[in-house]
């Protein structure tokens, strides 16, 4: 069997998640549909009407499902690609499906490239459409790149995580808020009495919560796109996927 053959095999067996994502993305979209038919302002929200409609409880409603929306690419990261390594050691799939001539870097490669290429399609398809529901216009490439950050980012540390542990999801989302815990302490200059060469050392390991915050408050203030922050990003996760396929496949011999 080739390593492309599987990746239908891959996304078939992942029809649950799958589902658990649309369903979430209906939410999203239904969500801003009410939004825009509460605010009565024609092509766009205004939170101003929502507000004195509901008042502060449900603009903050509405202001929460935003910021969860912006989540989203983060979140069907780790939906799909949980257990991208540990699942088949744990099945026992891993040593049958390398007793075939195949490549093993490209098996699991290929596998990999597909779940985040999926994970990548679905965020693009449902941040755009809930701008222009919301907003009657959207952020431009910068929504593609912010979405790519995530992808890469979190998709690389899922690689590394699963290769040591069949919990890669859950702590992936552990470090995750750690990061941004971090990345705002970090911010503030609460973590000055440290060690730099520590302080250095732990930004390193944790998520680039600080380079995401940079791509997304471009992507929201319509600014111009710092690529010198997604070359960061892209550095962190080729890094966290490297190490994690050598763990990998060095576990397996």
């Amino acid at each position: 069997m080739s390593a492309f053959a599987m990746i239908p095999l891959t996304l078939r067996a992942l029809r649950q998640r799958f589902l658990l994502l649309f369903a979430f993305a209906g939410a999203f979209l239904l969500a801003a549909f009410s939004a825009r038919a509460l605010s009565g302002a024609g092509d766009h929200v205004e939170l101003d009407r929502i507000f004195e409609l509901g008042g502060p409880t449900l603009g903050a409603a509405y202001i929460v499902i935003g910021w969860l929306v912006g989540r989203f690419p983060l979140l069907v990261t780790l939906v799909l690609l949980a257990g991208v390594f540990s699942h088949d050691r744990h099945t026992g799939t891993a040593r049958i499906l390398l007793a075939r001539p195949v490549s093993p870097v490209a098996l699991h490669g290929v596998r990999f490239l597909a779940l985040t290429f999926t994970a990548f399609l679905l965020a693009a398809l449902l941040l755009p459409l809930f701008d222009f529901v919301m907003l009657g216009r959207w952020a431009g490439p910068a929504t593609f790149v912010l979405i790519a950050a995530n992808v890469i980012a979190y998709g690389g540390l899922i690689a590394l995580l699963s290769s040591l542990t069949r919990a890669d999801a859950w702590i992936a989302l552990l470090l995750t808020i750690l990061a941004i815990t971090w990345n705002a302490l970090r911010t503030v200059g609460m973590l000055d009495a440290l060690p730099p060469g520590g302080r250095q050392f732990v930004t390193l390991i944790l998520p680039p919560h600080g380079s995401l915050l940079a791509l997304e408050a471009a992507f929201g203030n319509l600014e111009p796109i710092p690529w010198n922050a997604f070359t960061d990003v892209c550095i962190y996760g080729a890094s966290m996927l490297a190490l994690g396929l050598f763990l990998f496949h060095r576990s397996e011999h």
